[in-house]
Parts: structure tokens; sequence; C-alpha cells
């Protein structure tokens, strides 16, 4: 796979300062936060990579876990013609929506399409009232899910890799779902937000990932964009520790991979969950594969 400059961040940001300084544009504060704002989310040496449009398979391997996703760089964005031409047996397609996706696999739930402020309902979750908290609930999410969530309880005695969890997002929590412990239900899933540009909530796709990343935790192990940076790529692990399951503290690991795609219209957020567990079939991690090969971009 070609690459262009690459730079890897150990402490501080080392490597060629030409690169350092492209990279930033792409990426905005993308180094900085690593640096310092979030450093304790990040892990001690995240890659950040620039790809050439023409790099075609992209492998994002886990962090805590033997599992890879590879993302087809090169198939994602799709004319409207193209996407009304795909096999309606085998896949979803929503031309209004700007996104296809195949359709649910066996033994997962059907497309599901809500919006940000009902998924947080779902969960139990108050979403803050006022003009812009509005416009984010909002916004349109689609989703596909397997089986039952593992639902955990956390609360401020809980560890996010290997330390004290974040007051920020111990504030977020409480703002959401009231006083700890805090409820949370996590599904092995595809999910995809899409921001509307004419609200104006976001400057560019990686204001887009530096707003909603810390919320979401974890390290980042890599994290790849173009040189158009109409796409980023990023795959993080989060290990939590002193958590509830069931009555009994437990640990457990969270995969996640991330696409965040852009058009003229909108913004892509799309993240894929996994949460590995004992006796778990290998078919659910392929099947999410499966969700990301097929997933496509109108524009």
């Amino acid at each position: 796979m070609p690459r262009e400059k690459e730079e890897t961040t150990q402490g501080g940001h080392k490597g060629d300062k030409s690169a350092r300084v492209a990279l930033i544009g792409l990426l905005g504060t993308i180094l900085t936060v690593c640096g310092g704002l979030a450093g304790a989310l990040i892990s001690g040496a995240v890659t950040v990579y620039r790809v050439e449009r023409e790099a075609q398979q992209i492998a994002l391997p886990a962090g805590a876990t033997e599992q890879e996703l590879n993302i087809d760089t090169g198939q994602v964005f799709v004319t409207r013609q193209e996407a009304a031409a795909l096999d309606p047996a085998l896949y979803f397609v929503d031309l209004e929506g700007g996104l296809a996706i195949h359709r649910p696999l066996d033994g997962w739930g059907e497309v599901e399409v809500t919006t940000l402020g009902a998924q947080l309902a779902e969960s139990g979750a108050t979403v803050p009232a006022g003009p812009v908290s509005d416009q984010v609930a909002a916004q349109p999410v689609y989703r596909i899910r397997h089986g039952d969530p593992f639902e955990a309880d956390l609360g401020p005695e809980t560890l996010v890799d290997g330390l004290p969890l974040p007051q920020y997002v111990a504030d977020a929590l409480t703002q959401f779902y009231g006083a700890a412990p805090w409820h949370i239900p996590y599904y092995n899933e595809i999910m995809v937000t899409i921001h509307q540009r004419e609200l104006g909530l976001y400057e560019s796709l990686p204001d887009l990932l530096m707003r909603s990343y810390p919320f979401s935790g974890g390290h980042v192990n890599l994290l790849i964009t173009s040189p158009e940076n109409d796409f980023i790529s990023m795959q993080t692990s989060t290990t939590l520790e002193n958590v509830q399951v069931e009555g009994q503290y437990t640990t457990f690991t969270l995969e996640r991979w991330y696409l965040y795609a852009e058009t003229d219209e909108a913004y892509y957020e799309v993240e894929i969950q996994f949460v590995p567990q004992s006796g778990q079939s290998i078919q659910v991690w392929e099947d999410l594969q499966t969700y990301m090969n097929s997933l496509r971009v109108i524009r």
C-alpha cells in the first residue's frame, strides 16, 4: 500500500517538520490533541498516515484483539446512478440519505433509521434542551445490530485503559444519565450518523472527528487520511476496569473502527463497534467486515 510521509508521536512529536506541518493542515488539531489535550486517552505511539486515493485496501488492526478490519477506500464514494443500479435484494439504498449498505445478514436486526436523540433516549439518556442540542439530536442515524447488548454499569471507580475515568466523560455521563452508576448497553453494531453541513455545526471533517472522538474514549491505535482529506479512518481500543456486570466487577474491552467521509451536503460518521466475548461466534466479526465492504457514500 503506497504511503506518503509517516509520523509517530511518542510522548512528543517526532519526525520531519515539513511532514508534521502537512499533517496538521490535513487533520486540523489532531497532533495537538495527541500531544496534550486528550493525551490520557490516546496511546503512546499513534501512527498517522496520508494515503493516495489509489491505495485500495486499508487494514486497521485492533489494538487489544486479533481482529483486523479492511476498508476499500477506492469504493467508498459512488454516484447516484451507481447506487441506484445496486441489487435491491442485497443492498439497502437510501438515495435521499446518501448511503447504501448490505442488507442485514442472518442473526442481525433490520436496518433501523432513527436519530441521535432517539438513540440516546432508548438507553435512558436525557438530551439537553437548546437550539444546538436540538439540531444535533435530530441528525439521522442508520444502524444494524446483532443480538442483545453487553450491559455494564460504570461509575467513578471505573478505569479507562488503566487510568481514572476522565472528569469530562463523567460530567457528560451525569448530564445524560443522571447520577452514577451509569448503565450503558454496548452492541455489536455498525452505525452511520449523517451530519448535515447546512447546519454549520462542524467546520471540517477533522473538526467532526475531534468533537466526537473524546466522548467515545479509547486509545487511538491508527489514523489514516487522504491527501484530499475527504475521508479519515481510525481504530481505537478501550479497556474498562471496575465495571459492574450483573452485580459483579469485571473488565472488558471495546474495539471500534471509524470511517469519516464527506460530500457537498453532509459529513458521514461510520462506527463499527465490536465487543469481544467468550464463546462468541467469529461470524459476528465477519459480518461486520461484510457491512464495511458494502458501505457506499453517494455523492
